[in-house]
């Protein structure tokens, strides 16, 4: 336990590493409809019947989603929102992104136990839709969703860390 605690930034920066390859990779396929006669030719992927997938990865996929958060904004602002199902998701998908945000904080900042619990929180919150786009990508092709997959094998993996890290801390403190 003692290697967790005094190579805590190092873990963090693999993390981290993993975390943006994670995003570089496919995460869901753009389904396009091709008859079953014509085949589907790189970078397409025959899924299914008469569809086809473009491979997105998870930065296109949270392009794709939060391309509707500016109308929430502009909606709320004019007061038109009516909370449209598309741009309410535009905002779930934003949650993977935050782990992020708050790893580099804990690389770049002293590392407080409060900024600690905010990034627990970030990492189980971002578990949510990524476990869910998961269960819908669950197909005969979810195999080729390797981002996807190691995203959430880091995720669970980062908990685990931040956990130990979290809980050496507090024998430490105990053992004062």
């Amino acid at each position: 336990m003692s290697y967790l605690d005094a190579n805590r930034n190092i873990v963090r920066a693999v993390i981290l590493a993993l975390l943006i390859i994670s995003l570089l990779g496919p995460w869901m396929f753009d389904l396009i409809s091709v008859p079953a006669e014509y085949p589907c030719d790189e970078p397409f992927v025959r899924l299914e019947g008469d569809f086809c997938g473009l491979p997105l990865s998870g930065f296109q996929f949270f392009k794709w989603f939060t391309g509707g958060l500016l109308y929430i904004i502009v909606d709320v602002v004019k007061g038109t929102f009516t909370g449209r199902s598309r741009e309410l998701l535009a905002v779930l998908s934003l949650l993977p992104l935050i782990p992020f945000v708050t790893t580099i904080l804990l690389l770049w900042k002293r590392d407080t136990p409060r900024l600690q619990i905010i990034n627990l929180v970030a990492w189980i919150l971002a578990l949510i839709p990524t476990l869910t786009i998961f269960i819908f990508q669950i197909k005969d092709q979810a195999f080729r969703l390797w981002g996807l997959w190691l995203y959430i094998l880091l995720a669970v993996s980062a908990l685990t860390v931040e956990m130990l890290i979290r809980r050496w801390e507090g024998s430490k403190v105990n053992r004062t």
